[in-house]
């Protein structure tokens, strides 16, 4: 114990602190630097992303994503200058990522060409937040495009995210961007009902929904004709025309609209029946 006491000597000890406070120092700053840049980083995501949305010819598609580009760009500078500060020099810290270049290029070939799907969705443009899509085989409205995903809401309210990556490599259905959709009802009735009766009552009907357009289905009113003759009904295609974000309501009101309407007027909808013959 008392050779210990020889060999650690107050002023080596103080010599070890004069030594190593500096490095905890500058730690700390880094430390502080990182937490401080992080949420000064979202904080400027935020003021470009609100302040892109009150530019006449910026969307908020584009505004979520030049946010995001924000983010992500102080975000690096804000690592930089952290470990900077913590003790580790810039042309170290180049001459290490120049040396891990082709390793971090490897992992990340697959988030790198998310960026650049994203740099592409963000020019051509195929669907905007708000459009109701199909991508990558899944449907919904469009929430967020960012710089690495893109985000759907279904229907019934459960969030899809997708990569760009794999977004833009896929077929891209949008059924908002045309302002109006096609609304087709089928219907199959009795081989023994008058057609023409059923097919004059499917166009009355759905001419008088509110929400169908009169163009450009023309003068002649909504379209109807027997597309199918099965084996036991001849079904008819009734089709309308209506603004995308009525085209649910349409659909199911002139289902019920019309079966009720075939009620009252006498034509039968055939259904299955199964036949038990005893042995």
């Amino acid at each position: 114990m008392d050779e210990l006491t020889e060999y650690v000597t107050p002023e080596k000890l103080t010599e070890y602190w004069e030594a190593v406070i500096p490095s905890l120092t500058n730690i700390a700053i880094g430390l502080v630097i990182l937490i401080i840049g992080m949420w000064f980083s979202k904080r400027i995501s935020r003021v470009v992303r609100n302040s892109a949305v009150k530019a006449p010819n910026i969307d908020d598609t584009l505004a979520n994503f030049l946010g995001s580009i924000a983010q992500y760009t102080l975000t690096v500078i804000v690592v930089v200058a952290a470990v900077t500060q913590m003790g580790i020099e810039a042309s170290s810290l180049v001459a290490m990522l120049g040396a891990a270049t082709l390793a971090i290029g490897l992992a990340l070939q697959g988030t790198l060409g998310n960026v650049a799907a994203g740099v592409m969705l963000m020019l051509f443009r195929p669907y905007k937040i708000g459009d109701y899509v199909s991508v990558a085989g899944e449907e919904g409205v469009v929430h967020d495009v960012n710089i690495f995903t893109t985000v759907l809401t279904s229907l019934d309210n459960i969030e899809i995210i997708i990569a760009n990556g794999e977004a833009w490599g896929s077929t891209i259905q949008n059924f908002t961007s045309m302002g109006v959709r096609r609304v087709d009802v089928d219907y199959g009735i009795h081989y023994d009902d008058d057609i023409d009766k059923a097919i004059k009552i499917m166009k009355e009907i759905s001419a008088s929904h509110p929400s169908v357009l009169s163009k450009p289905i023309g003068p002649d009113g909504p379209w109807a004709k027997v597309v199918k003759l099965n084996d036991s009904s001849v079904d008819i295609q009734n089709r309308v025309w209506c603004n995308a974000d009525d085209y649910w309501d349409v659909m199911f009101d002139l289902n019920k609209m019309i079966k009720e309407a075939f009620d009252k007027n006498g034509i039968t909808i055939p259904y299955p029946h199964q036949v038990e013959i005893d042995g």
